[in-house]
């Protein structure tokens, strides 16, 4: 098992940053990970944004990853830590005119739960949200592309298979921003907290290309897709699932927007990111193939 400690982490996705670990095809690997803040916020008096957000930790050179390969990763485990950090930003969050900020709010992470004060509990389903490869150019932690970066998808989590573009040597993956519970479109913030997160390297699939993450779950397909409005990112994302299915099924691209309009759902990711841009991610049964052709990659 190779292990990657939190004192490894960058606010970039940068191909000058050298590798601090190496790993091939079957290995597993542990990414500790600090939550969001950089662990900067310690308690509620704590109000200071520390400026720069979601470091990630890495990078992870994959053996014999080339320009033009697609990194194929699963998430084996996600351990949270014992408590999160809950932050309004003043000129941050959906209702940011409607609420005062700053405000900070630490809560207890325990079996499973996050207790949001002696009434009230919310049932974590904790997810990567900041995971990518590094591409060409340089690109900071909190932006979306495609190359991965601030996902905030739910979805990538315990179980979810990440495939995922290569720009350069080694793929240089970072991981981290980690939340206990998010829900989705961001509304303000998540559930932020410090990780460990097991992965294991799949594949290295030559010779196809996709422009962006896919994430695959038990039952669904995910396509993302991210742009500076909401609009584009769905036409986006809707025509990346639509290319996936005229490939896994060979119906035309008319049958696949059919299909998509039928059964796909969109959801979203992050809504008001400001200068980050808004993230979608479309999501599609695999049940609907009775010839089992959307149950592998």
């Amino acid at each position: 098992m190779i292990k990657i400690d939190r004192t490894h982490f960058s606010y970039a996705y940068d191909r000058n940053i050298k590798p601090v670990a190496f790993a091939s095809v079957g290995d597993k690997v542990i990414f500790e990970t600090l939550d969001c803040f950089g662990d900067h916020i310690q308690n509620e008096d704590d109000h200071d944004h520390p400026g720069d957000v979601n470091p990630t930790t890495g990078p992870l050179f994959i053996n014999d990853a080339k320009p033009g390969d697609i990194l194929v990763l699963k998430i084996l485990d996600i351990k949270c830590e014992d408590h999160g950090v809950l932050m309004m930003i003043p000129w941050e969050g959906v209702l940011r005119k409607f609420v005062e900020a700053p405000y900070t709010k630490i809560v207890k992470i325990e079996n499973g739960k996050t207790i949001f004060n002696e009434d009230l509990f919310v049932n974590n389903k904790p997810h990567i949200g900041t995971i990518g490869t590094t591409p060409v150019g340089k690109i900071a932690t909190h932006f979306i592309g495609n190359h991965g970066g601030n996902i905030d998808c739910p979805e990538a989590g315990i179980g979810a298979t990440v495939y995922l573009p290569v720009f350069v040597d080694g793929a240089l993956l970072q991981i981290g921003d980690v939340h206990a519970n998010m829900g989705e479109c961001e509304i303000c913030i998540g559930v932020e907290c410090g990780a460990e997160v097991t992965i294991e390297i799949i594949e290295l699939v030559r010779n196809r290309h996709i422009p962006a993450p896919i994430i695959e779950q038990q039952d669904y397909w995910y396509t993302l897709a991210t742009a500076p409005a909401l609009q584009e990112a769905v036409r986006i994302g809707c025509k990346r699932m639509a290319d996936f299915l005229c490939l896994k099924l060979g119906v035309s691209i008319e049958e696949a927007t059919l299909l998509i309009s039928i059964v796909g759902n969109v959801r979203i990711g992050q809504a008001d990111e400001c200068d980050a841009g808004v993230s979608i991610f479309v999501q599609f049964p695999k049940y609907v193939d009775s010839k089992g052709r959307l149950s592998e990659f």
